[in-house]
């Protein structure tokens, strides 16, 4: 009976879900990342998103000049 009482009296003090923010998307490949809370969150989720396409913006647009 003490068990039911203590769930019974959690359930009262319940706390309201943290909301999250929209999808963020990567801009290169356009897959979705999931949904953050906050810009530094955004921010290093993005960061740490590894595409092809996202390698290939990060080259140069042409090459190095010879000497």
């Amino acid at each position: 009976m003490h068990c039911d009482a203590h769930l019974l009296q959690g359930s009262a003090t319940r706390r309201a879900a943290s909301k999250l923010g929209p999808d963020t998307f990567c801009v290169h490949c356009f897959h979705s990342l999931g949904a953050t809370r906050n810009a530094s969150q955004m921010a290093k989720v993005t960061a740490q998103h590894q595409c092809p396409e996202k390698l290939q913006a990060m080259q140069p647009a042409t090459p190095p000049p010879y000497n």
